[in-house]
């Protein structure tokens, strides 16, 4: 006998598995994604890319994944002549793709070939024949064979060394099926899934079933008679309608179960070992998913390409301490160095590394002067994590940080903004696969009077490790800009304006206080009479008893869990008009609020060395980009209203002879929205320069814009900014107090008005479902696995997050430049005013009186041209003896 010509394949040593062979099959899989994924998703030439977005994602997702030794995919060439042969009628009757389908066929072969995988086509018989054959081939040379697609058909193969990776709907929702799995699904083996077809029929392919058999009745014959064949001999069996109708059917079931048979015999000259990915032109790659403007799937494609970075060895790590003199010497030299102070009531000390997981710290109770030149110095570069809080402690001790070449803590914000806090050993683990501060630390880790010199020499280690990782990451997702442009030269902003801080009226707030006091005592006094006897006010169970058991007000809302009765705001201000002590309740809450949150509060935070309050500004704690503050939230006090401005009347100028100034964007996130979207009725709302939410009233309502009242504007205003955050009809209704059909078509003819608007959203929502992601004006990304849930409530939170992030995100990548050109231009000028404050969409100064004007005018200039929308911008100022004095007119 001749030697043996059967091919193996080896065991894959990583993994002790045999390797693997994934088949696609085309045509459904970019089918599935042509339905799944919305038309609006098209290159700005207006070429529809949603078929071959989807196939191409879901590819990408795979190789990365699964990790193929081998891989083909099969499309379907020419007529299925065949079968035809066998009935002339199948796949009749089945509906013809769309245009927007086959137009985008050439591309998904375009992105194929560009990705050197191969392709699978075989005259008169169908992708799915040469599947079959490929994957029993595959399957005799102990190959694992895995079909990819959203044909059952696949399902008849299925058996030990061929699975079957089913895209049930959608483009992300996969099942395997094996043996096991397929026998679950339909109480069948998978050999009998034929005779089951044969039975119930394939209206995809045009193949008759029986009338009346379904799904289950299907499943029962085949497992009481076990095949279509013994069936039709055992027709007696069988009684009425069923009997009559497999009988009727006849000799039809063999054809079906026939027609319905892949072929595993095709003459095919391609053998599964030779089906392998081959080597990328890389620049042709490039080219192809710019021109269709895939940019994410540019960069998953990246990660599939490139090979798992090495492990950094904890061996490697040589951190040291070390005296003055020495890390003198480590600042010198070319080449950025990791910078990473010791915090300890100021800078006690400085960690220095050249990277290569090498550092050195020294602590010290002076700064040594080489040192604190060397920080200062913007020709020296430096990499740090978190350059804000490092600037501000350098300021406070009469230094200053420049030369910052990259942050690990904003690069990793950006390339993530989702997650609460970026500390550096999670961002280690992340991207490094090491905790080099657990590695360094060893056993001193976590203990109170451990020596810092680990600790803050790992650290600058870790940065060290860090930055060059971080920085390609960040040039592969296009933030580069937004990184180096925006969100590291506003850390020095934010930096100063920490250790600026602004001065507090302390006497007012303790006067304020006792008033307050004495208020809430005569309420308490009041609601006691109301009650007829006292309680603890503080106690919603008790204050329920009150209100419910002993006054019989009645129940409108019950708490979350469904049992006590609720005492929360707004069922109370729906109560106040139904006895009196609901009015002094709702009186003692506010004051309450306002005396421990601020009266009380804000005193104790007054730096005793400065005479100011230094709030710390959160620049990653949010993902649509705005900031925050904390020590005191500045954000938590009430813009509208006497509450608000009894606060802000604390916030004072730094000497009498000085004010503070405000300059307050009007309306920045409408006009975000107006120059995103394009449309030229909103766009031209703004250009008049009137009272905004009036003009577009006077479009809605089709009145002259004198003619619209105070309950037309009210509506408008509240779609204009209720929109932007998903605002349904049932939203608006509740919010005007209307009914749900009338507010449905007050939505309905605003959109009318401004079409685009509706354009805008809608095509937000569909690239975000695609991509996975919105984006700002500047590429702001926040990522939406919303989206994708199965639970319908999530995927709508999802939904109202892609509306709103890129007007709101776009607002604050808008406020940050402004900062930043703002900062630029008053440190260049020989003004006498400081940045002190960031709240929202304003910026408060501390200037003196006789700069007051031309730091208005720099600041209003510097807010209004940060960047060039396509609608107006427009910027008001205020200014006073405090904060609430210096609001602008109408704010």
């Amino acid at each position: 006998m001749p030697a043996s010509t059967t091919k193996t394949a080896a065991p894959d040593p990583a993994t002790d598995r045999p390797k693997r062979y994934f088949l696609l099959d085309g045509h459904s899989i970019s089918y599935r994604a042509f339905f799944a994924l919305p038309a609006s998703l098209a290159t700005t030439s207006g070429q529809v890319t949603n078929a071959v977005y989807g196939f191409t994602s879901m590819l990408i997702k795979l190789l990365a994944e699964e990790k193929p030794d081998f891989i083909a995919v099969a499309f379907d060439k020419g007529r299925p002549t065949v079968r035809l042969e066998q009935y002339a009628d199948y796949k009749a009757g089945r509906r013809e793709a769309p245009d927007e389908f086959r137009q985008q066929l050439g591309l998904i072969r375009e992105v194929l070939e560009t990705l050197r995988i191969p392709i699978v086509e075989v005259e008169g018989y169908e992708a799915d024949d040469a599947i079959a054959t490929l994957a029993c081939r595959a399957a005799g040379e102990d190959i694992e064979a895995v079909i990819v697609t959203a044909d059952r058909d696949f399902f008849q193969l299925v058996r030990p060394g061929i699975q079957v990776m089913f895209n049930r709907r959608g483009i992300s929702d996969i099942v395997t099926y094996d043996v096991p799995a397929v026998t679950e699904r339909f109480g069948l083996p998978p050999e009998k899934y034929l005779d089951y077809v044969a039975l119930k029929g394939d209206t995809s392919d045009n193949i008759p079933g029986v009338p009346g058999v379904g799904e289950k009745t299907a499943s029962k014959l085949v497992q009481d008679f076990g095949s279509v064949e013994s069936l039709l001999e055992r027709t007696a069996e069988l009684k009425g309608r069923l009997r009559t109708a497999i009988e009727g059917a006849g000799h039809d079931l063999v054809r079906n179960k026939e027609l319905a048979r892949l072929n595993c015999d095709l003459e095919l000259e391609l053998d599964p070992r030779d089906c392998v990915m081959g080597e990328w032109d890389q620049d042709a790659v490039r080219r192809l998913f710019n021109s269709l403007e895939f940019r994410t799937l540019l960069e998953r494609l990246e990660d599939v390409e490139r090979a798992a970075k090495p492990k950094v060895e904890a061996a490697s790590l040589d951190v040291r301490a070390a005296q003055e003199d020495e890390l003198v010497r480590a600042i010198e030299g070319p080449g950025p160095r990791a910078a990473y102070p010791f915090f300890d009531g100021g800078i006690r000390g400085l960690a220095v590394s050249p990277g290569g997981g090498q550092a050195v710290y020294a602590p010290f109770d002076r700064m040594p002067d080489a040192v604190m030149k060397w920080l200062a110095d913007p020709g020296s570069a430096k990499w740090v994590h978190d350059a804000k809080d490092f600037e501000a402690a350098l300021r406070a001790g009469g230094c200053e940080l420049a030369g910052v070449a990259f942050d690990t803590l904003l690069a990793g914000y950006l390339l993530d903004p989702a997650e609460a806090n970026y500390p550096l050993d999670e961002l280690c683990r992340q991207y490094l696969g090491l905790d080099v501060l657990s590695e360094v630390e060893g056993e001193d880790a976590g203990q109170l009077f451990a020596d810092p010199s680990r600790h803050i020499g790992g650290s600058a280690a870790a940065v060290g490790l860090l930055a060059p990782v971080l920085h390609e990451r960040v040039e592969r997702a296009g933030l580069t800009h937004l990184l180096q442009a925006v969100e590291m030269p506003l850390s020095g902003v934010l930096g100063r304006m920490q250790a600026a801080g602004i001065r507090l009226d302390v006497e007012y707030l303790g006067e304020m206080s006792d008033s307050v006091g004495d208020q809430m005592a005569t309420l308490e006094q009041d609601i006691y009479r109301h009650a007829g006897e006292e309680f603890n006010i503080g106690s919603p169970p008790q204050l329920a008893v009150i209100l419910y058991e002993k006054l019989r007000l009645p129940i409108l809302k019950r708490t979350a869990k469904g049992r006590a009765p609720s005492t929360d705001a707004d069922v109370l201000e729906k109560l106040r008009d139904h006895h009196p002590i609901v009015d002094a309740m709702l009186r003692y809450r506010e004051l309450s609020k306002l005396k421990s949150t601020y009266l009380d509060a804000l005193p104790p935070l007054v730096n005793p060395k400065t005479g100011r309050i230094h709030t710390t500004y959160n620049q990653v704690g949010a993902a649509t980009g705005r900031l925050s503050s904390v020590n005191p939230n500045l954000q938590n006090i009430p813009v509208r209203g006497e509450l608000g401005r009894q606060i802000r009347r604390a916030f004072i100028p730094g000497a009498d002879d000085r004010v503070l100034l405000v300059a307050d964007y009007s309306q920045i996130e409408l006009r975000v929205m107006a120059h995103l979207s394009g449309d030229e009725a909103m766009a031209e709302a703004f250009a008049a320069g009137k009272d905004f939410h009036a003009a577009t009233a006077a479009k809605v309502f089709g009145v002259p814009e004198d003619q619209v009242d105070g309950a037309m504007r009210g509506r408008v205003k509240q779609i204009n900014y209720g929109l932007p955050y998903g605002m349904n009809a049932f939203g608006l209704a509740s919010r005007i107090g209307i009914a749900p059909d009338e507010a449905s078509e007050f939505i309905e003819s605003y959109f009318a008005q401004f079409p685009r608007i509706r354009d805008f959203l809608d095509r937000q929502v569909a690239r975000a479902s695609a991509e996975g992601f919105t984006e700002t004006i500047l590429g702001r990304r926040r990522y939406l696995p919303e989206l994708q849930a199965a639970n319908p409530r999530v995927r709508d939170m999802g939904r109202r997050m892609a509306l709103n992030a890129p007007i709101q995100g776009g607002a604050a990548d808008i406020l940050k430049l402004a900062m930043i050109k703002v900062d630029e231009t008053l440190r260049a000028s020989s003004l006498d005013c400081v940045m002190v404050l960031t709240v929202h969409d304003e910026l408060v100064f501390d200037v003196a009186q006789k700069d007051l004007e031309a730091a208005g005018a720099l600041a209003k200039a510097g807010m209004e041209r940060a960047y060039p929308l396509s609608v107006p911008v427009r910027v008001d100022l205020g200014w006073g003896r405090s904060w609430a004095e210096a609001a602008p007119a109408g704010h």
